[in-house]
């Protein structure tokens, strides 16, 4: 954190009382005292970082502070002691506890959180995620953008299910107190869905850093690797009922929460290297392909990668993961290994949806005395990669009667520069498309030709996005018509 952020936030605690969590969390018989600030930060979770942790991989918690109502902690190593079980991030979550959990938090947090019932697994376990933002349990605010982790599509993949479990208490917990999760939650609509394979989980051992098949618990219960399930390019023209026809559950069930909601940015949680990937995965056409294939969106695609690994602690050092030696701590997925039927380059094709795939862990599924320390090498990561969905442009593309028109087609264009792929109105005629700095040319039109004969479009529209303005709000106006034969691309 920069030094006026720390600033900031020591200002925002003098002035406001934090308040205390009530939970059980301890360590060596004593109290911590949750939620703490130290070094300028606030912590609701141990810290391998206190005064005397060592090698303290676990973290410690204070039991005293300094001033109660700041939350400020004691310097004095006498005053932290080791956390226990109880804590967060000291245990993997059960399955069932997931939605306890999060029901809980529902409770607790009434105005910010509703759960998301995704979908069961083979065995019928359920699969839950917790939506969270301000106002989220009435009608999505116009134009705030849905964004997603999910995680543990691998079962013996658990870290980021774990980060994603304490990122949703901290953004709650953080409501109101930290003044950039406040802004997070109250201009986003954040889904987090801990785990889609929890019948593999059950199958996984702790500790077990290798594993790639049923027994090992990378596969679902229907012994199918879940990030091959999914459809691919070749499957674009095709029917609903084809695309979903064969589909593991799992991958049904996370199919119709894509194509449900008009995602705009995503991430796909995994372990087993530490690296960012982007889309494609894999390449079209025939064998023998080889290097990196870009999406029309490759720069931004690029621009997440790299957003999530320069935030992170380790991922830029090719040293900490032997295995994986990858350089800027980013991949394009085909370049990496080409992959058939990856969920990531589902959500692009399918969807206006822009999601990559991070990994984590070198180990696949790590002690759990690491997840303390994982949580501080993720957390500006997880952050600052959920503000990247407030670039680009955003707006409502209307017909003349000032009607949102959903289902219409954004077509842009870098001047001089490469065409993005379209994106598609939502049901409200809403529209979001994630660009970089530059100057983009913009146009919208609506394909009537079956039912009007006819082609509705807008004028075509100029822009420019720089770093102090990163973000375009604009309508289009579909007052022009044109003739089926001939669209404006």
């Amino acid at each position: 954190m920069c030094e006026h952020g720390i600033s900031f936030l020591i200002f925002i605690l003098i002035t406001t009382k934090v308040p205390f969590i009530t939970s059980s969390c301890s360590g060596e018989g004593q109290q911590c005292q949750l939620p703490f600030l130290y070094s300028g930060e606030l912590h609701y979770e141990c810290t391998t970082r206190a005064p005397g942790s060592g090698q303290d991989l676990s973290g410690r918690c204070p039991v005293r502070l300094l001033d109660s109502d700041t939350r400020e902690a004691s310097e004095q190593p006498s005053d932290w002691v080791l956390c226990g079980e109880s804590c967060s991030l000291q245990n993997y979550t059960g399955n069932t506890e997931i939605e306890t959990t999060f029901r809980s938090l529902a409770l607790e947090f009434p105005r910010l959180v509703t759960i998301v019932e995704v979908g069961t697994s083979a065995l019928g376990q359920n699969i839950v995620g917790i939506r969270i933002s301000k106002g989220v349990g009435q009608e999505r605010e116009l134009l705030k953008p849905m964004v997603r982790y999910s995680g543990n599509m691998h079962g013996n993949e658990p870290v980021g299910r774990e980060l994603l479990m304490h990122l949703a208490s901290y953004l709650l917990r953080g409501y109101g107190v930290i003044d950039a999760v406040t802004d997070l939650v109250d201009n986003t609509d954040i889904t987090l869905i801990p785990t889609i394979n929890p019948d593999g989980i059950d199958r996984s051992i702790e500790g077990s850093c290798y594993g790639g098949d049923y027994k090992t618990g990378r596969f679902n219960e229907g012994n199918v690797d879940l990030n091959r399930d999914f459809p691919t390019w070749r499957d674009v023209n095709s029917t609903t009922s084809n695309i979903y026809f064969g589909r593991q559950p799992e991958t049904q069930a996370m199919m119709d929460l894509i194509l449900s909601e008009p995602w705009v940015l995503s991430a796909n949680l995994h372990d087993g290297a530490v690296v960012a990937s982007y889309p494609y995965d894999d390449y079209r056409g025939g064998q023998g392909q080889y290097g990196i294939h870009r999406t029309p969106d490759h720069r931004f695609f690029k621009h997440l990668a790299t957003t999530y690994a320069v935030n992170h602690q380790t991922m830029l050092e090719q040293s900490v993961c032997p295995a994986w030696q990858i350089e800027n701590g980013i991949t394009n997925g085909a370049d990496w290994y080409p992959i058939d039927g990856g969920m990531q380059d589902f959500n692009y094709l399918f969807s206006n949806d822009m999601e990559i795939t991070l990994e984590l862990s070198c180990c696949k599924y790590p002690k759990r005395h690491v997840l303390n320390r994982e949580w501080e090498r993720n957390k500006e990561s997880l952050l600052e990669y959920l503000r990247q969905v407030h670039r680009g442009a955003k707006g409502i593309v209307r017909d003349t009667a000032g009607v949102g028109v959903a289902g219409a087609d954004i077509v842009v264009q870098e001047i001089n520069g490469p065409s993005a792929k379209n994106v598609t109105s939502s049901a409200r005629g809403e529209f979001w498309k994630l660009l970089l700095p530059g100057q983009y040319r913009m146009t919208a039109y609506r394909d009537l030709c079956s039912t009007r004969g006819v082609i509705l479009y807008s004028r075509t529209v100029e822009m420019t996005l720089q770093e102090d303005r990163v973000m375009v709000v604009l309508d289009l106006l579909l007052d022009r018509v044109g003739q089926c034969q001939k669209t404006p691309r």
